[in-house]
């Protein structure tokens, strides 16, 4: 099973296993790290953001994300699926 490593804001230094295929924010609810998503997970808003420091996530949809995102390196965690370890950190938006 991958491992996510959160860092940053109330996520702190944590690492957590994270099942192939669940989104990062999935992963985020089961081990309550907090991650806010304003619209529920539905790529409708970027407090979700996280940002990508080593390892990757699954490829970005391009007419759903990028819209969300300022940086390269950021993805939505609600639409970022885990494909094997990476850390991340947490970089939300705008409430």
């Amino acid at each position: 099973m991958p491992t996510l490593h959160f860092r940053g804001l109330d996520a702190g230094d944590r690492s957590v296993d994270a099942p192939l295929g669940e989104t990062v924010y999935e992963v985020c609810l089961t081990h309550d790290i907090e991650m806010v998503a304003a619209c529920g997970g539905f790529a409708a808003c970027n407090t979700c953001r996280v940002r990508v420091v080593t390892g990757k996530l699954s490829e970005m949809e391009e007419e759903v994300e990028p819209p969300f995102l300022d940086r390269d390196d950021q993805r939505l965690g609600c639409q970022a699926c885990i494909v094997g370890d990476a850390t991340l950190l947490l970089d939300p938006g705008d409430v």
